[in-house]
């Protein structure tokens, strides 16, 4: 709202700039709440086209300066004819309505009883570490003598598991033995390897003979 009222002169004044005389280029349209002017001039670019602009007192800093949204829609040419003092004073009594129905809206929510405190009527969920299903198929494999599939994949790993584990036999010399299956990995990769069996050509125990300084090679003539 406004915080000082217009002289009786300073009214008069701005009657008197409202008038579209013909030598005039700057008119007065109208005062908002905070004593803001606004004002309309011609363009010299655009001869149709009418500039508009606001002026704000002299006493009020430029940070302390609002300008409501009806006095923007016409500064940016969005609505034709300027807001009325009785607009914008039904605008701030709107507001503060919507303010009341807002905090009595509030009120009755907060009233409420929440959801969130109440106990859960129903039997809680068993934890996961409880839980007596899987999930898993549970029926049966003919393979597995009437036992469901997930029980005999589950043998057939154990299965699989007891054949990949190492059985050691200690012979009478008291040296570890391997059988056929579990034979360590790098006596049958030295067993299978073809270049190793190709050795043994009369090349293979050659090496190169030593130099000797004392043995020099012939003049050439």
């Amino acid at each position: 709202m406004s915080t000082k009222p217009l002289s009786p002169i300073r009214k008069a004044w701005y009657q008197w700039k409202a008038l579209r005389l013909p030598w005039r280029k700057r008119f007065f349209v109208g005062l908002d709440l905070q004593n803001n002017s606004f004002w309309e001039f011609r363009d010299a670019i655009n001869a149709g086209r009418m500039r508009r602009i606001v002026q704000t007192p002299s006493s009020i800093q430029y940070s302390d300066v609002r300008i409501s949204p009806q006095w923007h829609q016409w500064l940016r040419h969005t609505r034709e004819d300027a807001p009325s003092i009785e607009e914008l004073v039904g605008d701030i009594a709107r507001q503060e309505r919507l303010k009341i129905l807002a905090r009595k809206a509030d009120e009755r929510w907060n009233a409420k009883a929440s959801f969130l405190d109440q106990p859960a009527a129903r039997q809680q969920a068993l934890p996961a570490t409880q839980v007596r299903d899987g999930g898993a198929y549970t029926g049966t494999d003919p393979r597995g003598g009437g036992k469901g599939v997930a029980n005999a994949v589950a043998s057939e790993a154990q299965e699989v598991e007891k054949e990949r584990v190492v059985t050691m036999e200690t012979s009478a010399s008291g040296e570890i033995q391997y059988d056929a299956a579990t034979q360590p990995r790098e006596e049958k990769k030295n067993k299978d390897d073809p270049w190793k069996k190709a050795r043994g050509g009369p090349s293979e125990e050659w090496q190169p003979q030593a130099w000797d300084p004392n043995e020099m090679p012939a003049a050439r003539r």
